[in-house]
């Protein structure tokens, strides 16, 4: 059995703007995976690899934005690269989940199952409008509790956070990933304001990023 069976695997049509960030998230959330961030083979491209991808397929396509033949070739050279890796990581995933008859493995990590997969196993979608957040200060000093509207297709529940007013994308941080849809974010400067915003990842997708909500903590 292979990826393409599984994964809908559409990597090689995807524009550098949605394949870099895809990296990035397939990265951390593999990270986060239980099973995969405890059991990953030095042999097959795994997270370290796709930011590295992330990494070097940004400067390429920076570089041949000019069309310079030899630039454009590099970077034709460095996509082709990437989704030889992500063509090699989907497929381990697979050949793992049929080892190990463990249905978990094929989720959260990265890759969205083709529905036949998704109505083999009856899970339902995640949520497809942003979530929302709650936030409110303590239970301690410098920490602030955070509550994701549940999703219940949900698996993981990720953070960011920007000290400030976020002026755009490099604003945001990532704070983790978290099982729970409440839990607390500690080590905050008190008396500074504190903007965060959240999605959920699950059945291998992921919902929208929620509306930037702002405190001051205390």
């Amino acid at each position: 059995m292979f990826a393409v069976e599984i994964f809908l695997m559409n990597f090689a049509k995807m524009g550098y703007t949605e394949l870099i960030p895809w990296l990035l998230d397939t990265a951390t959330l593999q990270e986060a995976h239980p099973f995969h961030r405890a059991n990953w083979p030095d042999w097959v491209p795994g997270a370290s690899k796709f930011r590295e991808h992330a990494e070097i397929l940004s400067v390429a396509v920076k570089a041949a934005e000019n069309k310079d033949r030899e630039k454009t070739k590099e970077r034709d050279q460095k996509h082709a690269d990437t989704l030889l890796s992500v063509n090699l990581n989907a497929n381990y995933i697979v050949m793992r989940w049929h080892h190990e008859k463990n249905e978990s493995l094929l989720h959260n990590a990265g890759y969205v199952l083709k529905e036949k997969t998704k109505k083999s196993y009856g899970r339902s979608s995640i949520s497809n409008r942003p979530l929302d957040l709650k936030l409110k200060n303590g239970p301690d000093p410098g920490s602030v509790t955070v509550k994701f509207e549940k999703d219940p297709a949900a698996g993981l529940y990720q953070l960011q956070i920007c000290k400030g007013v976020p002026v755009g994308e490099e604003s945001w941080g990532e704070q983790g990933l978290h099982k729970s849809c409440r839990f607390v974010v500690i080590d905050l400067d008190r008396a500074s304001w504190y903007y965060f915003r959240g999605r959920s990842h699950g059945d291998n997708e992921t919902s929208p990023w929620s509306a930037p909500v702002g405190i001051v903590v205390v």
